[in-house]
């Protein structure tokens, strides 16, 4: 156990130098900034400060989302235009599963497809899987380490977990149900209309119940952290599904036709 310590600690030690340190050091700018500003006081200094925080990081780990969005729309439009090929190809050896993954990497080959290449659709949660780490330690240790006596923000206790006593439990667990709802949306989002059709029943089962599966864990998660983690899910949700709006258009999304008006799915 000590060697894994060992082993661990310089890992930890780097991750938490790079990331850690600084958003502490922003969160404690933002708040020594907004201290004395009364609109955020009135709203809560500690909320606005995770805001714009989360605005920060977005910016500046949006041309990996963009990179993402891009990849991902070209590797679904490639394997749409395919599609007869690989219903003929999953027909044909459908009782031979060996000779059917030999032939779809033969016909992903010739059309020069890197099916891995929809792996980078990872890319931004793992990214931002380090950060929520280090925003729960910054978080748990705030009261000794950040300039701030009062965590609340519209009278949801960032520092609470939704269903903590002394939480109002009816206004704090609207972030995990938006932390959940907005999940939901992104996760629509990615998926082109028609995007099932280029798919085998399998993927497209796969696809269907990671869309259903991932809003519900998202809004789990959020309930048993403090609501300051959800807060932050919530606003880069939000940022991520402007971004992606402006990238792709709204997906297999079911929105008023209206509203679709001039954005290709």
């Amino acid at each position: 156990m000590s060697t894994i310590g060992q082993l661990w600690h310089p890992i930890w030690l780097l991750w938490w130098t790079i990331i850690g340190v600084p958003i502490h050091a922003i969160l404690s700018w933002l708040l020594s900034t907004l201290n004395g500003n009364p609109i955020a006081d009135a709203v809560g200094p500690f909320g606005v400060a995770i805001v714009i925080l989360t605005i920060i990081i977005k910016l500046i780990l949006s041309p990996v989302f963009q990179y993402q969005l891009t990849t991902s729309r070209r590797v679904q439009a490639e394997q749409r235009r395919i599609a007869p090929q690989l219903a003929a190809v999953r027909k044909k050896y459908k009782k031979d599963p060996q000779r059917l993954n030999q032939e779809t990497m033969a016909l992903y080959k010739e059309h020069n497809i890197n099916p891995l290449a929809q792996m980078s659709g990872c890319l931004p949660a793992l990214l931002q899987s380090p950060i929520l780490i280090a925003l729960f330690y910054v978080i748990r240790d705030a009261h000794k380490t950040l300039p701030i006596h009062d965590f609340k923000f519209l009278g949801i206790s960032l520092d609470h977990t939704a269903l903590q006593p002394g939480q109002f439990v009816a206004l704090a667990i609207l972030l995990p149900l938006l932390a959940g709802l907005t999940t939901f949306v992104q996760t629509k989002m990615m998926t082109p209309q028609g995007g099932a059709a280029s798919q085998d029943a399998t993927q497209a089962a796969m696809t269907q119940n990671m869309t259903l599966i991932m809003p519900v864990f998202i809004g789990f998660i959020s309930l048993q952290f403090a609501a300051a983690l959800a807060l932050y899910w919530v606003v880069s949700n939000l940022f991520s599904i402007g971004q992606q709006y402006f990238i792709t258009g709204w997906g297999s999304l079911s929105i008023p036709p209206v509203l679709r008006r001039g954005k290709a799915a």
